[in-house]
């Protein structure tokens, strides 16, 4: 006999008892338990803990699971030998580690309506065979820049030694904060967040730009980097690294916090309430890990300026804050911000890309050459903060029944080193907890905004409302375990019914229609029966366990991030052809497509007519942010506007043309020719009536327009004088949604798969069906990984060890649903009352409906503990990786008999 452990104690060893305690024994429960013994006597003594999963969140790390995996590995060795020698029967589903299968079968359901095609995005081909260029590929020789960051949380940096680097092979120059000619400010929040740390000043968080070395490649830029000296008095000191800290340091962003609801006429309610219970919970971060990290092209142009090409959602912020970098205020137009495509995106690129495209700027200012800063993965994670983290509290008043009667919610968020969007993320998070539930009418929650020693949190996809649901769903899940019903009987006694019902702070939620959704997927999932197989599969199978979940989503949407936004389409005489240029970056969304298609169809001419020109500070002006899913909406009604302007311009034209061409008609008809259909109809061509408009020789009208999008129906809208003007409510509209699915865990190790997922979302008359179900594939894909998968892994020194993917875990094609069903809803879509031309926004709210997968993976927990003796009542903490699923299956050695 032969047992070898790995990963265990310091390198491969083998365990000389246990193969001693098998030789000459049955296969049996008896020697099983003799073999774990033995292994444990042999290797505890030298266990080797896995530093990196010691954490300021979680300092135990995963040593206890990792402790009990050869357990379960020797108890799975004896099911096998076992089953292939006749001595035991035992399932094959529940023999071997969970394998991984190929997709079984992807379902999409959608509508189609003229002008609302589902036509692949215009990039596709360039995307899938590498043609397509990303910051990096701009076709230019180029200088090559790579960041200094501070590598403590806290302290003062006394000086920077940049000798031996200036002095290394290729380097052209090491450029600090003595080299910016302007404001050394590149935070959102004005003057808060240094460009470059300055001798003498204060250091707030790991990964802080101290100097960019700036070399002719970028290996020789890297290299030289590390000779780079820095001096820092007071390391670390007084650093806040969690919210405890925060909380116990009273460190915080009081003008964040975010406050919804009556606390006295809640704590009264919680008062009278039959039942009262209180819980806690801790939501995690995430990294939004593009795969085209944070990146910048700057070249100097005449009168100090400069043309940056920057991957980013922002151009016009990155424009202004470079133009305060260079000194060039009042000047600003010098400065011009170009973004054809970012490789992803997903929020951090608002606002985290000015560092470094200030860093490039200003190096190619000092260097006045063009120079690239190009992020890898490891900078990335060190220095770019991600998803806000939420400590939580919560006391609830409910029935024995599961009704809920009143909630007081407690929070505290962790806002990193600066502001950045933490003010609006916090009161989206605050607002999306309320959720589509009623709360008995008595709702309390604030948000405490937290300051640590953190680098910024930041927007990132979905932006505070995968916490928020986290947190609701926790309450719900909690209190139908007190009262013994399912989770999906406690959602349902306690859903919003009904039209047009209201939100806590009394706003409106017009064409509400999750309640339906919700009854759909429940009987098109077959949810009822699938859930009686699944308990019989339960019962019939010890380790491993399936469960299966529903949810409901509301989704707030708010224009104040795009709102603004512009487009000009410029028509071309000769051939018809037309050029649009808006306010946008294209992120992977499909935004270029959607709006060449309501060009088309707004103008009547064909798709292949239409380029989208780059996103381009110096043609459309004031452009907003790209985020809040609402960007692709705002900027396709700011290009259908433009187009109905051309329309009035071209309306004579095409009228004497539909005229002229009757005339012929009727003209041949009289000569008794016979004609088809098609020349029958007198309606002139794109190209004709474009060609009458403006020739040479002819007519000149304009043929351009410009138009604007900008919806007054929020709360942040105000007319001429700074009076308010809209209504008294951050978020314009609502989306809808639900899902349903179904996981198999297995027990033993705690790996999960994820068996089938049901969606259907309404998202009105879409505009593009294949990119709106792609938007929904792409953020339940990322749901999945927050819930189950990725988890920022940040030291006692404020260090972030995931860097890469080598302990940073992104979802990849074996976490997917092996049978995914994805439904547009058909039947009467509610129009979205503001949207364009019906549609709504999709890019954010299907990524909450991936916690119908952690639901069903809790089911499944819970099954394991029903067979083990535990209570049914247990806290799974964010994110549920293997470690925390099988600890929380309460999983033993003396469980296992064979």
């Amino acid at each position: 006999a032969r047992i070898a452990l790995g990963n265990y104690a310091q390198g491969i060893k083998r365990s000389w008892s246990a193969e001693q305690a098998l030789v000459g024994s049955k296969l049996d429960s008896a020697t099983l338990k003799k073999v774990i013994q033995a292994i444990h006597k042999d290797f505890d003594d030298e266990f080797m803990s896995e530093s990196q999963y010691k954490t300021i969140d979680n300092p135990k790390g995963k040593d206890e699971y990792r402790k009990t995996l050869p357990d379960s590995y020797i108890f799975k060795f004896f099911q096998e030998v076992q089953s292939v020698h006749g001595i035991k029967s035992w399932k094959e589903s529940e023999i071997g580690l969970m394998k991984v299968k190929p997709l079984k079968r992807g379902t999409l359901k959608f509508d189609e309506r003229p002008g609302h095609e589902n036509k692949p995005q215009l990039s596709a081909p360039g995307l899938t065979t590498g043609a397509v260029r990303y910051t990096d590929d701009m076709p230019m020789p180029s200088l090559y820049g790579y960041l200094v960051i501070t590598t403590c949380a806290t302290g003062k940096l006394m000086k920077i030694d940049s000798a031996d680097a200036e002095m290394a092979e290729g380097v052209k120059s090491v450029v600090t904060a003595k080299d910016i000619p302007g404001l050394n400010d590149a935070g959102f929040a004005p003057g808060e967040e240094m460009l470059f740390i300055a001798e003498g000043t204060d250091i707030t968080a790991m990964g802080q730009q101290v100097a960019l070395v700036v070399a002719t490649n970028y290996r020789l830029a890297k290299k030289a980097a590390g000779l780079v000296k820095v001096e820092v008095s007071g390391a670390n000191q007084g650093a806040v690294l969690s919210l405890d800290d925060a909380i116990k340091a009273e460190s915080r962003f009081a003008d964040t916090d975010a406050v919804i609801g009556d606390l006295d006429a809640v704590e009264k309610a919680l008062l009278a309430s039959a039942l009262r219970v209180t819980g806690e919970t801790y939501v995690i971060g995430q990294h939004a890990f593009p795969m085209e990290k944070q990146a910048a092209c700057a070249s100097p142009e005449e009168r100090g300026g400069m043309t940056l090409w920057s991957s980013t959602q922002a151009p016009d912020f990155c424009r202004a804050k470079v133009a305060g970098m260079l000194n060039l205020h009042g000047k600003g137009s010098l400065v011009t911000v170009k973004c054809t495509r970012a490789g992803g995106a997903f929020g951090v690129k608002n606002s985290r890309n000015v560092p470094v495209a200030g860093a490039a700027a200003v190096a190619a200012h000092k260097t006045e050459q063009t120079v690239k800063v190009l992020n890898d993965a490891q900078m990335e994670q060190i220095a770019i903060g991600g998803r806000h983290s939420f400590k939580v509290k919560y006391e609830v008043g409910y029935k024995s029944d599961g009704s809920i009667e009143a909630v007081k919610i407690s929070s505290w968020g962790n806002a990193g080193c600066t502001h950045d969007f933490s003010g609006l993320l916090f009161l989206e998070f605050a607002e999306s907890v309320a959720s589509v539930y009623k709360w008995g009418g008595n709702f309390y929650i604030k948000v405490n905004g937290m300051k640590t020693n953190l680098p910024t949190n930041t927007a990132v996809r979905s932006f505070g409302n995968p916490q928020g649901f986290f947190v609701t769903e926790t309450i719900i899940e909690h209190i139908a375990s007190l009262v013994g019903h399912s989770a999906e009987e406690v959602r349902e006694r306690n859903m919003l019914r009904g039209s047009n019902p209201l939100t806590p702070w009394k706003q409106t939620m017009d064409f509400y229609n999750a309640d339906m959704l919700y009854e759909r997927v429940k009987n098109d999932a077959k949810y009822a029966l699938r859930s009686q197989e699944i308990e019989a599969f339960n019962c019939e199978n010890r380790w491993r366990k399936r469960g299966i979940s529903m949810v409901p989503l509301c989704y707030g949407h708010s224009y104040i991030y795009a709102a603004g936004s512009g487009a000009i389409v410029n028509v071309h005489g000769s051939d018809g052809s037309v050029t649009v240029f808006h306010g946008g970056c294209e992120i992977g969304q499909g935004i270029h497509t959607k709006v060449a298609q309501v060009v088309a169809m707004t103008l009547g001419c064909e798709l292949q007519a239409i380029k989208v020109g780059e996103t381009n500070t110096d043609v459309v002006p004031n452009m907003r942010f790209t985020g809040g899913s609402i960007t692709s909406e705002v900027c396709c009604e700011a290009a259908r506007r433009a187009c109905l302007e051309l329309n009035i311009t071209l309306e004579p034209h095409r009228q004497f043309l539909r005229k002229k061409n009757q005339a012929a008609i009727e003209e041949q008809q009289k000569e008794g020719k016979k004609l088809s259909p098609e020349e029958m109809n007198p309606e002139p061509s794109w190209t004709a009536v474009v060609a009458a408009a403006n020739s040479l020789l002819g007519h000149q009208e304009k043929l351009s327009a410009t138009g604007i999008c900008a919806p007054s129906t929020n709360q942040y809208t105000t007319d001429v004088e700074g009076n308010p003007a809209g209504k008294p409510y951050h978020g314009d509209y609502f989306t809808f949604g639900a899902a349903c699915s179904e996981v198999e865990v297995d027990i033993l190790t705690g790996e999960m798969q994820t068996l089938r997922s049901d969606i259907l979302f309404d998202v009105g008359k879409s505009i593009n069906p294949g990119i709106d179900i792609g938007q929904i594939e792409g953020a339940f894909a990322w749901g999945i990984g927050y819930y189950l998968y990725e988890e920022p892994l940040v030291d006692a020194k404020g260090v972030d060890r995931t860097q890469g993917v080598w302990e940073y875990k992104p979802p990849l094609a074996s976490e997917m649903p092996r049978e995914l069903t994805v439904e547009l809803l058909r039947e009467n879509p509610g129009p979205a009352p503001i949207g364009v031309l019906g549609s709504k926004a999709v890019g954010e709210p299907p990524f909450m409906l991936a916690y119908s997968v952690l639901g069903a993976v809790k089911k499944a927990i819970a099954a394991a503990r029903k067979d083990a003796g535990a209570s049914p009542i247990f806290a799974l903490p964010m994110p549920c990786t293997v470690d925390a699923v099988q600890q929380a299956c309460a999983v033993s050695a003396k469980q296992m008999e064979c």
